[in-house]
């Protein structure tokens, strides 16, 4: 659950982000370039992240990739709450939100199955399936809905508070070592 209140916020970020885009520059390639600052890091780090989820404690990629989020998320809330943000310091937050989810997506993925029971896998299962449906269609209204109500910059903090959220949910989790040999990066 955490983390469907987590990926609605995060969607209601991208439409604070692309609002905030819009009212600092008129330019349309700027404009563009939110959705590329978003998208590139997966480009770019997923497969290092994948290779990192099976070299490295899961419970410690996620727990610093959440913090990551929201110290991404809240540093811009304070970046434009001291009128401090520009286009360009936009898009480099935007992009390294996106890579906190290229490091988190692996890790996250593989370690649902550790996080809940055996019978409650199936619903977790579901629940992580439809999470980037609900986020993608609830996210975006909600965003817009509270940029009328406390701007953009409250937005970016909220996102930053349910990733904390997510690493509250995830601290109890007692990750299990496996005895399986690691996976590497450079190794075939």
């Amino acid at each position: 659950m955490a983390t469907v209140v987590s990926g609605t916020f995060v969607s209601a970020h991208d439409t604070a982000a692309t609002w905030a885009m819009n009212s600092i520059s008129r330019s349309t390639l700027l404009l563009s370039l939110i959705s590329t600052a978003a998208t590139l890091p997966f480009f770019l780090f997923i497969l290092p992240a994948g290779a990192l989820a099976d070299t490295v404690d899961r419970k410690k990629v996620l727990t610093v990739a959440y913090i990551w989020l929201a110290v991404c998320a809240g540093g811009l809330a304070i970046l434009g709450w001291l009128h401090l943000l520009n286009a360009y310091v936009l898009l480099g937050s935007v992009f390294l939100i996106g890579a906190g989810f290229a490091l988190n997506a692996p890790a996250f993925s593989a370690a649902v199955p550790e996080i809940v029971s055996d019978d409650q896998l199936p619903s977790a299962s579901i629940l992580s399936g439809l999470q980037l449906n609900v986020s993608a269609i609830a996210g975006p209204a909600l965003g817009g809905v509270l940029m009328l109500f406390v701007g953009a910059n409250t937005v970016f903090l909220l996102n930053a508070l349910c990733s904390l959220l997510v690493v509250v949910a995830i601290a109890p989790w007692r990750p299990t070592v496996s005895k399986l040999p690691l996976e590497s990066f450079s190794n075939p």
